[in-house]
């Protein structure tokens, strides 16, 4: 087992380090971008998981801790970027115990966040795998929601606050060709700047991103 992993690595390694030297005469000096990424946030210690139960009259759906980024940056000079960031993660929990009543359960976090990202290489090596550190601050929306539906009535109850945090991390831009790269992002986001908040925790994210313009010094 241990021969097949390390096969597998150097495979991998050995993959990466050809496309590297494919893309890098590729990669151009662009200036401005837009990207999406997947991402599993690690709040309140939870998996990123997706549970369906079903039993007589009794059913359950349970996701968990995950959601999506949407981010804009530019270029301010070879190696940095300033970042804007939108994001929307959460867990949805879904119980019914018959088939007149239902209970959903929703916490979700809306962060909007500004932030630099400083690419390790300069953009003078041509470089394709191109690794960096990110850091920034905003606000961060968190919700609290409850719904119950009976035969009876229904009742939905919504608990939203505004907290400011902020978010230290790194990660790395594959550019695979001159405007199109795959991220892969870890990020640590400080709520109300407390490490021991219920929602502070890692995140990791897996994207793409589009660039375009030419940096002009």
């Amino acid at each position: 087992m241990k021969r097949q992993i390390s096969i597998a690595l150097a495979a991998i390694t050995a993959t990466l380090a050809a496309l590297s030297s494919y893309s890098s005469g590729l990669a151009q000096e662009r200036s401005t971008g837009i990207g999406l990424r997947g991402t599993y946030w690690n709040m309140n210690n939870g998996p990123a998981h997706v549970i369906v139960t079903n039993h007589d009259d009794f059913s359950a759906v349970d996701v968990g801790n995950g959601g999506g980024w949407i981010f804009l940056f530019s270029r301010i000079d070879e190696q940095t970027f300033f970042e804007f960031s939108l994001g929307a993660i959460g867990s949805v929990e879904s119980v019914s115990h018959n088939d007149f009543s239902n209970d959903i359960n929703v916490t979700a976090v809306t962060p909007v966040l500004l932030g630099f990202r400083h690419n390790l290489f300069s953009m003078r090596s041509r470089n394709a795998l191109q690794p960096y550190i990110a850091y920034g601050a905003g606000p961060y929306w968190l919700h609290d929601i409850k719904v119950r539906e009976d035969f009876y009535e229904d009742e939905a109850i919504v608990k939203s606050r505004l907290k400011p945090g902020a978010y230290a991390g790194g990660g790395m831009n594959f550019m695979a060709t001159s405007w199109f790269g795959l991220n892969f992002d870890v990020k640590y986001h400080f709520i109300d700047f407390n490490v021991n908040h219920d929602i502070s925790g890692f995140e990791y994210g897996l994207g793409f991103c589009f660039m375009w313009g030419r940096y002009r010094r």
